[in-house]
């Protein structure tokens, strides 16, 4: 084969990426030792496996590979993994609002909880890993349901037929479509007293490598502490950390969908 078909750039990456060794985490100055590279093109290299979601900057300015290469190898981490995974930012999103932090997948046609926070107020929404909702009635739910073809959210739907919980539980299928529309669009979903009288819950997806919803993580209150006009700061907190997470798990469309992920 012509020797101008060797592209030496790439080689380099392999071998940065090699010289993790298995180690969770490296420094700059050890990788370059390691790969006999200088510095400054070691830096450029991991600049861009940053970019592509493929490692990340962890303590102090030290590096780790991300799952992206195992999702490309075929090796999808078990949803206990996606707890290991969001538990760090959930803990952030906790420190910060103080209410009650949710982690759910789609699971038989329920929003199944897999990971939660509780906060520490003695009012507060309970929940568990383990617990199930319903999907039209939740800030969750309707996050699972916001990337499905609209035939296939009208199968679940019917499937599972939506109860009236509360007054604004929505269940007129065509409504709940239009809310799900409205939540891709925008990139976060509200339950506003839907599920429960006087909760409020903001929800934001997480995608896989497909930009398929794989899980979402909500926050959620009683709705005199999570009110309306704290919408936009929570949304937003939910809707960055989302982008990480959907990120270190191999999404790469936050060039094509800003919106939905939260970018600028």
């Amino acid at each position: 084969m012509p020797a101008n078909n060797y592209i030496a750039v790439i080689e380099k990456s392999v071998r940065v990426l090699e010289a993790f060794q298995g180690q969770r985490e490296v420094a700059l100055a050890e990788l370059a030792a390691r790969t006999r590279l200088v510095k400054s093109s070691v830096f450029r290299i991991l600049f861009t496996l940053e970019r592509l979601g493929c490692v990340q900057k962890v303590n102090g300015g030290r590096y780790s590979l991300t799952s992206r290469l195992a999702r490309l190898a075929g090796d999808y981490p078990p949803r206990s993994n996606l707890s290991s995974l969001a538990a760090p930012f959930m803990a952030e999103l906790l420190r910060r609002f103080q209410e009650t932090i949710n982690l759910g997948v789609l699971d038989g046609g329920e929003v199944l909880y897999i990971h939660v926070l509780e906060c520490s107020h003695p009012f507060r929404l309970a929940a568990h890993a383990g617990m199930r909702s319903p999907l039209h009635s939740t800030a969750l739910g309707k996050c699972l349901l916001s990337r499905l073809p609209r035939p296939e959210i009208e199968a679940i739907l019917k499937a599972n037929p939506p109860r009236k919980l509360t007054p604004r539980t929505i269940t007129e299928i065509s409504a709940l479509c239009k809310e799900v529309a409205k939540v891709r669009a925008r990139g976060y979903a509200v339950d506003g007293g839907e599920d429960s009288h006087g909760a409020r819950c903001i929800g934001a997806p997480i995608l896989d490598p497909q930009g398929h919803v794989c899980a979402a993580i909500s926050i959620s209150g009683p709705a005199m502490r999570v009110k309306p006009s704290c919408d936009k700061e929570i949304a937003g907190a939910l809707m960055e950390t989302c982008r990480e997470i959907s990120t270190l798990l191999g999404y790469t469309g936050h060039l094509t969908d800003k919106v939905l992920l939260g970018g600028r």
